[in-house]
């Protein structure tokens, strides 16, 4: 306590340092001073208490050793004793349960049959019931938590059998729930469970209990009270009168040892009786008036016990009741029409409640919290019952309410270091600005932008910048802050509604409010903030201005539009920098140059998107454009500019072109020269400057190269006829960068464009000569050209050309399996051109990559095969013979099926060999109902993997024969379907194969890679299992039980002589199974609950037979069961 309180008197110190501060009595370096030397009083406070601490501890050595220490919370491991007795308790809970299920089915099956008595007598035997469980539980089982469980759900049960006597009318008509005794059967359900609740509370030592009994008598008293039919004021007197005894007994007993247990809940009890008491008195009557000045009253008593025992938490509840209360007396009364003023008056008295308690309570802080939570509550529901009572319209009222609301977050300003609370003053500011306006407002009608800026205006100005009193001085930063706000809510309101001359008068005013607040702000960030916004708010307003031309002129609207609007915007602004140079404002000339160029940025975009006069209007933006970049680059010289001027030359450019079609009708050939020449112009530009200025030089050169292939792709699109020209050009562009370019990427970058322009070159001239032929040759002649080239090229360019004509020839290969129908031309070509690529690729060491052509030619085969006129045995031998081929190439090619090396691009990977099962693979498809078609392509396939078996490490290679072997089952599957194998053993054939090659696996192996071999035997015998129990319910007949019992005691069998769980497990669990299925008609026919009655014997059967068992280890005796059990376990456990 007396550290609180220590803390608070700190805050108290600092606060009022701070306002000393803020009102200029001390300076800043004092208050820094005095606030270190504070700070370092207050730690050596805590030091010297946490010696003398150190020394009382030291003293009382003695007598700790004594008393044992409380040991600290911490997350307890259930022991093996408490583990065991959950469970027995989880066994015991399910095992009643089901036997409840299962023996009051017929009772509650038929219950709206029963007659009241028995209904009664049900919920009177099942608090019995749950009695008897908790007997059982704590005498014989001794399981206190399940007897207590089950005493607390017989308690429980005690007040609503009581209640159900009276339900049912089983104590005649006054004493029903409808009658006029009603009440009296109240206090008879909660006064007779008090004899049960005292009993168990002193047995079991449960506070639990003590609560069941005080609210019992509460509400056992409070229904005594509603039976004598007493008004409203006598029945709370009479509950508080009931308090009162409560207490005056506690004062008489509280010192008996013997009840020290309903003494101690006492104090907390009689703290939640009061909200008891209120809630029963609102269940019993309804009078709204009353019950506030009830809810009131109760907050006193809350505000009393505070003030006596010290509490602080009791405000929480003493600031609910006042403001409820409050509600309550307000709108149910003849005061509801100035509610508003006296809510806000009420949220304004919470500053001086601390006034009236003791001063080391220091509830200053939280009062003001909760004056302003309430403030903040009270506007809310002032504001909205004005909108929906008052439709809106300016009330004296409610200004006043505002104005009283603005005051109280004054105050707490003042008196609170919350930075937050001047922000809620100036905000009620502005509603209270707003509400006289609205006034104004009856008088000259203007739109609501214009009244909500000049809200914003009127408090940005009077308690923003000028100084109307040291008082509210606190809210001048703030007011600025809500203000331009405001402001901006306003500005965008205009902007939605379109009231473009309103919009021009608000961002001239914010002109001027911008430029006072860069002489009167101090924050940094706000006077950087109001150096842009001048300049922008400037130009936007001219721009408004000409949105209002627009709107009356059709005229000047097509003809000039928002895009002289933006440019003449722009230039004012431009003009206006100049003006600030001349009154020396650097930072102010800096920002209207940029946002003069950002706006004249958006007038050449508006003279693309609006309408505008495309012959003359349109090109002068883009010429002036070019001179206005021209100038912010040479005013700053940042490297970026010179983009945005090759930017405006290229549209200056292509507008000025456009604007002379309009004269001149220019044909196909000039239209591509116009075009490609669009993109050699900025070259060209870019070749002249190299010298004189490298960066706009370098800025030419990159628009140029990025528009070069957008041009040849609008060529090839739009003028298929003439592109060549653009493509033949692009060539000698493409060339001549190349030569000049210095970095090795712009080099492959140029490179690799010659080389894609001269594919586009050979596709239209073949597109013109052998249209026909096109798209088998284009790519593969480009190949042999880029080759051609590869071979006369030095190393260098040798180098670069085969990063670019290995990714060709793959995909011109791709391309080349496009052509409809595939025939034998088409794949001949493919053939031989993928012989090529392979050829190239060992020339260049590439082995990485062969895979993707030999891949590409499987695809092309394919298509042969479904598009040529081949029967199927030439289809299958077409594929087969393919994939021998490429197996024996593997082989005579690469020693190993994988061949690493020390860097990525020594690797070497067999492509031949792994793209040869495709081949294999697509054998599949071809069958002619022949039994050795089926299994051919699995020959081959596990053939090839067998040939494998030299050609990887020796540790893999037993892999590799059991891969080859288990692929064996594809072809014998295939040819068991083709047999006529007997309906009774299709079943076994099919799945018996997978036992062996898992026992096959086991042998292999022996005892290597155990985690993954044993979980695999588990899955497939249990697989195997199923899958032969659903055959054998599929055909229910004595053969398949045989045969299912045969083989899964053979798999009991041999599971205990080799001693391995899986199949011992699985071929007992099968055998159980199968007996279990066959004796289904005896035991089919038993009702459901006659499972539910033997499931709950079983499981209290187990659960006690558990507890007997424990009980006989706890005396050191050993049970028949214990050491039967010991001897499987340990046995089990040697098993594989």
């Amino acid at each position: 306590m007396e550290t609180n309180i220590r803390e608070e008197r700190r805050k108290i110190f600092r606060q009022e340092l701070y306002i000393l501060k803020e009102k200029g009595y001390v300076s800043e370096a004092i208050v820094e001073a005095v606030a270190k030397a504070h700070h370092t009083f207050h730690l050596d406070l805590i030091n010297k208490e946490a010696e003398e601490q150190l020394k009382e501890s030291e003293k009382k050595i003695s007598v700790q050793k004594s008393v044992p220490k409380k040991p600290q919370k911490i997350k307890k491991a259930l022991s093996q004793k408490e583990i065991r007795e959950s469970n027995i308790t989880w066994l015991l809970n399910i095992g009643v349960i089901f036997l409840l299920i299962g023996g009051l089915f017929v009772a509650t099956s038929n219950w709206e049959s029963m007659s009241s008595l028995m209904k009664s007598g049900s919920i009177g035997i099942v608090a019995l019931l749950f009695f008897g469980i908790a007997g059982l539980s704590e005498k014989i089982l001794h399981i206190n938590k399940t007897a207590f469980a089950f005493i607390i759900l017989g308690s429980l049960f005690l007040p609503i059998f009581i209640l159900s006597l009276g339900w049912f009318g089983l104590l005649g008509p006054y004493l029903s729930i409808t009658g006029d005794g009603r009440y009296i059967l109240g206090a008879l359900g909660s006064f007779i469970p008090i004899i049960d609740y005292v009993y168990f509370a002193k047995k079991l030592d449960s506070r639990l209990f003590v609560w069941f009994t005080y609210i019992s008598l509460t509400s056992g008293f409070a229904f005594l009270l509603a039976s004598l039919k007493l008004e409203i004021d006598l029945f709370y007197l009479g509950l508080m009168g009931f308090n009162a005894i409560l207490i005056f007994i506690y004062h008489l007993v509280k010192k008996r040892k013997g009840l020290r247990l309903f003494t101690s809940e006492f104090v907390p009890y009689i703290q939640a009786n009061l909200v008891i008491c209120t809630l029963l008195m609102l269940f019993i009557y309804d009078n709204q008036i009353v019950y506030g000045f009830n809810l009131l009253l109760t907050a006193v008593i809350y505000l009393s016990m505070m003030y006596v025992s010290g509490r602080k938490e009791y405000h929480f509840i003493f600031s609910a009741m006042i403001v409820y209360g409050f509600y309550q007396v307000i709108e149910h009364s003849m005061l509801e029409s100035v509610g508003p003023i006296l809510y806000a008056l009420a949220a304004f008295g919470f500053m001086f409640v601390p006034k009236a308690i003791k001063e080391e309570f220091s509830l200053d802080k939280v009062f003001q919290v909760t004056s302003a939570v309430v403030s903040g509550l009270a506007f809310i529901y002032i504001s909205f019952e004005g909108i929906l009572l008052r439709s809106g319209e300016p009330s004296l009222v409610l200004l006043i309410a505002y104005i009283i609301i603005a005051a109280n977050f004054t105050y707490l300003s003042h008196h609170t270091p919350r930075a937050i609370f001047p922000y809620f003053s100036s905000f009620f500011l502005t509603v209270a600005i707003m509400e006289v306006l609205s006034f104004i407002s009856l008088v000259i009608d203007f739109h609501f932008s214009l009244t909500l800026f000049f809200t914003g205006f009127l408090l940005f100005i009077l308690f923003g910048i000028l100084h109307l009193g040291a008082y509210l001085e606190i809210v001048r930063i703030s007011s600025r802050d809500v203000g331009a706000v405001v402001m901006g809510f306003a500005i965008l309101a205009a902007f939605v509604f379109q009231k473009w001359w309103e919009l021009g008068v608000m961002l001239l005013l914010l002109v001027s409010c911008a430029y006072l607040l860069l002489k009167s702000e101090k924050r940094l960030h706000y006077k950087k903030a109001a150096e842009w916004i001048l300049p922008s708010t400037f130009g936007l307003s001219i721009i408004a201005f000409g949105s209002e031309i627009n709107a009356h002129s059709a005229l000047y609207e097509n003809d000039y539009g928002d895009t002289v609007n933006f440019a003449i915007g722009a230039i004012l602004v431009l003009l206006s920098s100049f003006g600030w140079k001349q009154v020396k404002e650097k930072r102010l000339e800096h920002t209207s140059l940029f946002v003069s160029q950002i706006l004249y940025t958006l007038a050449i975009g508006q003279s693309y998107v609006g309408s505008v006069n495309e012959l003359w209007v349109q090109p002068l933006v883009l010429l002036i454009g070019v001179w206005m970049y021209s100038y912010l680059y040479k005013r700053i010289g940042t490297k970026w500019i010179p983009f945005l001027i090759g930017m405006a030359t290229l549209l200056a450019y292509l507008t000025c072109v456009h604007a002379l079609s309009m004269k001149i009708e220019i044909n196909q050939m000039m239209n591509t020269l116009i075009a490609t020449m669009s993109a050699v112009i900025l070259l060209v530009i870019c070749y002249l400057w190299r010298n004189k200025d490298q960066n706009l030089s370098s800025a030419f050169a990159w628009i140029g190269h990025i528009l070069l292939p957008a041009v040849l792709g609008y060529t090839w699109l739009f003028d298929h006829d003439t592109a060549w020209v653009s493509f033949v050009i692009a060539i000698i562009a493409y060339a001549i960068s190349a030569r000049q370019a210095g970095d090795e990427w712009k080099i492959k970058l140029f490179l690799y464009g010659c080389f894609s322009s001269v594919f586009c070159v050979t596709s239209l001239g073949m597109d013109h000569l052998f249209d026909s032929l096109k798209r088998y040759y284009e790519f593969p002649i480009t190949s042999i050209v880029l080759g051609l080239f590869w071979l006369a090229a030095n190393p260098a360019y040798k180098k670069r050309t085969i990063y670019y004509l290995v990714p060709f020839s793959l995909f011109g290969l791709c391309c080349t399996l496009n052509a409809y129908p595939f025939g034998w031309g088409p794949y001949l070509t493919t053939s031989v051109y993928t012989i090529g690529v392979l050829f190239f690729l060992h020339k260049i060491k590439w082995n990485q990559f062969v895979i993707f052509p030999l891949f590409i030619a499987f695809i092309a085969t394919v298509e042969v095969s479904f598009s040529d006129n081949l029967v199927l045995v030439e289809k299958m031998l077409l594929s087969g013979g393919i994939g021998i081929l490429l197996v024996l190439v593997g082989q005579l090619i690469y020693r190993q099926l994988i061949e690493l090396g020390k860097k990525p691009q020594e690797i070497k990977l067999d492509g031949y060999t792994v793209i040869a099962p495709l081949f294999f693979s697509f054998m599949y498809y071809f069958n002619d109902q022949s039994v050795w078609t089926d299994a051919l392509p699995g020959l081959l396939i596990s053939a090839s993997i067998w040939m494998q078996r030299k050609r990887v490490p020796e540790n893999y290679s037993v892999l590799v024969v059991m891969l080859g072997s288990l692929y064996l089952l594809q072809p014998y599957y295939s040819v068991v379907t083709d047999l006529d194998i007997p309906a009774l053993w299709d079943r076994e054939a099919m799945v018996l194969p997978l036992v062996v090659v898992v026992i096959l696996i086991r042998v292999k192996l022996k005892d290597h890679y155990t985690s993954l071999t044993k979980p695999l035997e588990w899955a497939v015998l249990c697989a195997v299992a199923i899958l032969l129990i659903q055959d054998g319910l599929a055909s229910s007949t004595i053969y398949d039980a045989i045969i299912l019992g045969s083989l899964s005691l053979l798999s009991l069998l041999a599971g205990m002589f080799l001693q391995i769980k899986s199949y011992f497990f699985i071929g007992s669990s099968v055998l159980l199974l199968n007996v279990f299925l066959q004796t289904r008609p005896y035991w089919g026919n038993m009702p459901w609950w006659g499972y539910l009655l033997i499931a709950g014997l079983i499981l209290i059967t187990v659960a006690s037979t558990n507890e007997w068992n424990k009980q006989k280890i706890q005396k050191g005796e050993t049970t028949f069961l214990m050491v039967l059990k010991e001897k499987i376990i340990t046995k089990i456990r040697k098993w594989d």
